[in-house]
């Protein structure tokens, strides 16, 4: 009887054990990817505020050329397409894209949304 437990004990724990291995597993793919699309969220909107007060103006196509290259720094999986640009006395930034995620056992694809708007008031 007591062997029984003992293996039934056992079993518990290496279920356990498995499920928070897959948990770090998926933190480890996950969270990068939330820490990147933080990273152009911020470069985003520091990006609108300087394009709305830059000189000489701000193309749109500049703008796009910035966002491009800090999302190749970052290894986002970002197109031209997938970027928006208004410049004149407001500037508007919308991204729109998505990472796909690959655990092995799951593929699911996160979708991301970063935007900014800064008009000028002077």
């Amino acid at each position: 009887m007591r062997l029984q437990e003992q293996g039934a004990g056992r079993l518990k724990g290496i279920i356990v054990l498995l499920f928070i291995a897959a948990i770090i597993y998926t933190g480890i793919k996950i969270l990068p990817v939330y820490v990147q699309n933080y990273e152009l969220s911020d470069f985003v909107r520091n990006l609108a505020v300087d394009a709305t007060v830059a000189y000489p103006p701000a193309t749109a196509d500049g703008v796009k050329d910035q966002i491009m290259r800090k999302a190749r720094d970052l290894g986002l999986p970002i197109t031209r397409d997938d970027i928006q640009v208004t410049v004149g006395r407001t500037v508007t930034i919308s991204v729109d894209y998505r990472v796909p995620i690959d655990l092995t056992f799951y593929q699911f694809t996160l979708h991301f949304t970063p935007s900014a708007k800064n008009t000028n008031l002077t």
